[in-house]
Parts: C-alpha cells; structure tokens; sequence
C-alpha cells in the first residue's frame, strides 16, 4: 500500500513540474494552444490523482481550474499574466499539501482559507467567461458537516459548481466554531444516529442572537423513520437523503439561498 501511495506522490509531482514548466513558457510570452493544452492535462492528472488519494478538496479546486482552462481554449478568458500567476500560485499551494500529506502532516483549518480565496478567484473568471454580473464579494457560503468524506466533497463538488463557497467540517465541534467564525448562509449537518451532538449543535444554533437564523439542512439516510419529527424538533429547513442526490441538492439551495 506504502508503494502504490508513493507511486501516486511521484505522479503528482512530475505533473507538478511540468505544470510549472508550460506556466514559465506562457508568462515568457509562448502562450501557445499546446502550452495551454499542457497546464489543462496537468490539471487534469492532479485532479485524478487527487481523487485516488482521497483529497477531495483538491480535486473540486482543479476541478474548477479545469473549468477556466476550457474557457481559455474556447477564447472566451485570455490567459494573461495574472491568471499564470493565480495557477503558478495553485501550484505551490498543491505542492506544500502533497508534501505536507506525504510526510503525514495535514492542516485542514490552516488550508481552508487558501481553498476558499482560489475558489472566489476561479469562480470571478468562470462568471466573466459566461457574461455574469454577480458581485462576487456576495457569493453565498454553505457549510457541510458531516463524518463520511464521500458525503463532504460530493455536496462541496455540487454547490461549488454552482458558484457557492463551501467550507466543510467531518465533526461538530469544529464546525461551531466555523459557523462563529465565517459568514455562513447555510447549513449542511450530517443527522444520522447516533445524532445528539448534531441536535445540541442545531439547539446552540437556534438560541445564538447571530446565527438563530442560518438555514438548517438535515442529511439523512433515506429510509430514516423520524424525518418529520426531527426536522420540527430542530426546525429544520428541509432534509437532503444520502448518497446525495444532485438536482434535490441544487433545488434546496436555490430555494433556501433565493439564487436566481
């Protein structure tokens, strides 16, 4: 096991080097169709390798690195020094966690910040490329908070997509104090059993002058028996059953959110 992660590690860093190398050509002026095409298969790699080593954060970042990448080679952004510099800077910042995560370091709150500040910048070019007016300082933030990863990035890949910030916590004691600390707009809370710490959350919430109002969203299994009972008992806003499903996902947040 020790060796296939190590083979992933060198992986990422070759892809690491030649995305480096195709950004040092383009900010020489050799912003070339196969110099681009080079940092979007590097992307690309990371993002797969990403997703074998279970960072799952990374890969909705490159996720929408890809994104923007696509819109380059449409014509639609141009690749210009400072968006070389924002994925030179995606790459060191990829770099410190593959290194980090290798030598079995891992920052998640000290990284969250980062995550969210490249997600607001990709998410500007994305809305420039489409012609959208958005304020971007306005974007709405979703928190998740639940244990199982799977649950944490499918709902982040979702919103994030849809032009949300997203912060997301596996307990609940780190995530009061994310909801204390960011603006957030919604909640995402894993309610399965055993759920009392999500219940007294969801009771800390309610009785807090400043969050009292933040939307609660239940996720559930579906076949829970209580759905009703417990969504009255912590006022819940609505339930979201797992494994996620997308369109519901994307319906609650614009309802919730008034996205238009």
């Amino acid at each position: 096991m020790e060796i296939e992660q190590n083979i992933f590690f060198d992986e990422f860093k070759n892809k690491l080097t030649s995305l480096e190398n195709s950004i040092i050509d383009i900010q020489s002026g050799n912003c070339t169709k196969e110099n681009i095409n080079e940092v979007f298969r590097s992307i690309h790699t990371i993002k797969g390798t990403a997703d074998l080593l279970g960072m799952f954060e990374v890969v909705a970042l490159t996720h929408k690195a890809e994104d923007v990448l696509q819109f380059v080679r449409e014509d639609k952004l141009q690749f210009d020094n400072q968006l070389a510099h924002l994925f030179f800077e995606l790459k060191n910042f990829i770099s410190l966690l593959v290194d980090n995560i290798s030598q079995g370091i891992f920052d998640d709150d000290e990284s969250e910040n980062v995550f969210m500040d490249f997600e607001n910048e990709f998410t500007k070019y994305i809305h420039i490329a489409e012609n959208k007016k958005q304020q971007y300082d306005e974007l709405k933030t979703v928190l998740v908070i639940d244990d199982a990863a799977l649950v944490r990035y499918m709902v982040k890949k979702i919103a994030t997509d849809e032009g949300y910030n997203v912060l997301t916590s596996d307990n609940t004691e780190d995530g009061w104090k994310k909801i204390k600390k960011y603006p957030i707009d919604i909640l995402f809370c894993d309610f399965s059993l055993p759920n009392e710490k999500s219940i007294e959350l969801a009771e800390m919430i309610k009785v807090d002058y400043a969050t009292k109002n933040l939307p609660i969203v239940m996720l559930i299994p579906k076949n829970y028996d209580n759905i009703n009972q417990l969504g009255k008992l912590i006022t819940a806003k609505a339930w979201l059953g797992k494994p996620i499903e997308e369109n519901k996902l994307k319906l609650i947040l614009k309802k919730l959110l008034e996205k238009n």
